[in-house]
């Protein structure tokens, strides 16, 4: 059977051959001239026809033998099963296509006169199942909108469904997840991680403020697991102020000489400025200083107040004094600079007595006018007490309680806090959700200064985000510990 008359195509109908009457030739006595001149002209067009009509049916057989043999190819490969068995009489031919239907070939090729003319029945479909690369469920779900390029696969259906509840959770579908952790946990299938099913529901009755339900969990989770279950402590505020306002201020340490080479601590101070409203510099280490060194110093704060930036000054006294020891009265050379950031230090922590009595040296010296005194306008402290006693007692660097969108901020300010600890605590105890895409670009963001040597640790990790952290990869690079019950 043709592929066109597969698709409904009528059979050929022989041509029909030309009228005899109109092939006979007529008596001239009973047909004028003009009627036999029309005879023959019909017959030549019957003729025409024909022979075009041949022509057309021999190129469609043409094309249906060429399209049969490459359908036959096909389907044969990834068709219908092949007959492997040994070929018997009467049995079709080995590697031959076994119909699906009783009929035999015989049948199928001569069509009875009560179906030659009805379309032929579309083929049916198999459906296929899902190939390897369309990735995980979450991911084809997701239409491959993540950050994240590579995700751990899951090695049991119970951590598939932890993988899967972590990721919902990660892109706010809380209802689905709640339904998806109870229908587990009903289940009780999950083997070795059936306890963690049961603390991350219960994160999530913590988050969306669910007491009477986290209540009722809590107390089949003590009879379960033999263990006191987490203690409530109600959802934390979704208006919470940033990292840099929630217990750690960008902090940007001077090393032990304060000279061309400091250029590095100044570009960072103008980075962190444009998010930062307050910043800590540190001058404990300093034990040398230089002119070109107070130059770049002395830009960057006048920068910073006239911007509006409230500083902590740790070590500023004994910066002012290790300046004092370059300073000579009546000897200009090269140290203007290191006279101006004596008297701009001497300013912020508002020391005027002494600010004066510089001032007249530097007048004398340089013969010019004294500066004048003016108290700093913006908040400036000297130590980090007095900042620590203001802010939330934090473990180390508090993330927010919520991460998403673009994060490069958050990733400068964690970097800034890891370059003065070793290891950097980065305290998540309000920390609830991680939004997935900017998951990905944390472990993209911390990945190369944690390749070189840093040590990170995230801390009270409730059992929501510690799942998802271990999905993307971010364990592989930073230690993580989960919240403890």
């Amino acid at each position: 059977m043709g592929i066109f008359s597969l698709f409904g195509k009528k059979d050929r109908q022989p041509a029909k051959p030309a009228d005899k009457d109109a092939s006979r030739a007529k008596k001239p006595s009973s047909r004028s001239v003009t009627d036999a001149g029309r005879a023959n002209t019909k017959a030549a067009t019957v003729k025409r026809d024909a022979q075009t009509a041949l022509q057309t049916a021999l190129k469609i057989d043409a094309i249906e033998s060429e399209m049969s043999s490459e359908f036959v190819n096909v389907t044969t490969t990834q068709g219908p099963k092949v007959n492997p068995s040994p070929a018997k009489p009467g049995a079709p031919a080995p590697n031959s296509i076994t119909p699906s239907s009783s009929r035999n070939q015989a049948d199928v090729a001569k069509p009875s006169k009560e179906t030659s003319h009805r379309p032929a029945a579309e083929p049916a479909l198999t459906l296929q199942p899902l190939s390897a690369d369309m990735g995980s469920t979450t991911e084809f779900l997701l239409d491959g909108q993540t950050a994240v390029s590579n995700i751990a696969a899951p090695t049991s259906e119970a951590e598939a469904v932890i993988e899967e509840a972590a990721i919902m959770f990660a892109n706010g579908q809380s209802v689905v997840v709640e339904q998806m952790l109870l229908a587990a946990i009903g289940a009780d299938d999950l083997g070795s991680v059936t306890q963690t099913a049961w603390l991350m529901l219960l994160d999530l009755y913590q988050i969306n403020g669910k007491q009477q339900e986290f209540e009722n969990l809590a107390i089949e989770f003590a009879g379960k697991f033999e263990t006191s279950p987490p203690a409530w402590s109600g959802p934390e505020s979704r208006d919470a102020p940033p990292a840099s306002a929630a217990g750690t201020t960008p902090m940007v340490p001077f090393s032990a000489r304060l000279d061309a080479n400091c250029v590095k601590q100044i570009e960072r101070i103008q980075k962190l400025a444009e998010t930062f409203h307050t910043l800590r510099l540190e001058f404990v280490r300093v034990t040398e200083v230089d002119a070109t060194g107070c130059g770049l110093l002395l830009g960057i704060l006048r920068k910073l107040q006239k911007s509006g930036h409230d500083l902590i000054l740790v070590g500023a006294p004994e910066l002012a004094d290790k300046i004092r020891g370059i300073v000579e009265v009546g000897r200009r050379d090269d140290t203007e600079d290191a006279w101006l950031l004596l008297l701009e230090v001497l300013r912020l922590l508002n020391r005027e007595k002494e600010f004066e009595e510089i001032s007249i040296d530097y007048c004398v010296t340089f013969e010019v006018s004294p500066p004048a005194f003016v108290a700093p306008q913006n908040k400036v402290t000297t130590a980090a007490a007095e900042l620590a006693a203001a802010a939330p007692k934090a473990e180390g660097f508090m993330m927010p309680p919520v991460v998403e969108g673009r994060i490069d901020d958050l990733i400068v300010a964690i970097a800034s806090y890891s370059d003065d600890h070793d290891p950097a605590i980065i305290d998540c105890s309000r920390l609830n959700r991680i939004d997935f895409n900017a998951a990905g670009r944390l472990l993209t963001g911390l990945s190369p200064f944690c390749g070189n040597g840093k040590a990170l640790e995230f801390h009270h990790v409730n059992h929501l985000v510690h799942a998802l952290l271990n999905v993307i990869g971010l364990k592989d690079i930073v230690r993580i510990v989960p919240r403890k019950n």
